[in-house]
């Protein structure tokens, strides 16, 4: 593991029955915020809804639709998600992975973070990402080329979604979701 970076636990995603019951439980009985909902560009075109109570976090759980129950391919958890520090260490993740016999990677630029999507041995789904300077409201997934140099993404994603229209710095976001959740405690 010598050639792996640091990777820090970030967040899950849950598949769910029913949306609405979940987000509600979440928000009601444990404080969590609504921070971002939308349509996944998948089959059934599943709804994903994020959820934080932590300014520094945009999400700490990400509930997405469509659960099937039965079988040993259909279960709850959709990610276990790790926090990365630079561009440079999801290449080496890659890299590292590729060293134990990982050969499927799906690299996704969300706008928000740079992931970097593989399964584990026995294929639950790992995600490891960068955080970017902007908070782009989600879900956004698009390509993301790796071979790119960092100053070659950071200003393609720059480009690509500055003309959004909830685009902002990162720290703008934090600020205005910290005030959100005081208000709420109040």
């Amino acid at each position: 593991m010598a050639n792996s970076p640091r990777a820090h636990f970030s967040h899950i995603g849950i598949h769910v029955h029913e949306i609405e019951p979940m987000v509600d439980f979440y928000t009601e009985l444990l404080g969590l915020e609504v921070t971002d909902r939308g349509r996944l560009p998948l089959p059934g075109d599943p709804q994903i809804v994020f959820l934080s109570a932590d300014p520094e976090e945009h999400h700490q759980i990400a509930l997405v639709e469509g659960r099937q129950d039965g079988g040993i391919e259909s279960g709850v958890v959709n990610q276990l998600s790790f926090h990365l520090g630079s561009l440079e260490e999801l290449r080496a993740m890659k890299s590292a992975a590729e060293k134990r016999g990982v050969s499927r990677f799906l690299p996704i630029s969300h706008g928000r973070g740079w992931s970097l999507y593989f399964p584990d041995p026995e294929g639950n789904g790992i995600e490891c990402f960068v955080d970017t300077p902007w908070h782009v409201r989600q879900p956004v997934v698009d390509a993301l080329d790796l071979s790119l140099t960092d100053e070659e993404i950071l200003a393609q994603t720059e480009a690509t979604y500055r003309s959004a229209p909830d685009f902002q710095t990162m720290e703008t976001w934090k600020q205005a979701f910290a005030e959100r959740l005081a208000d709420k405690q109040g």
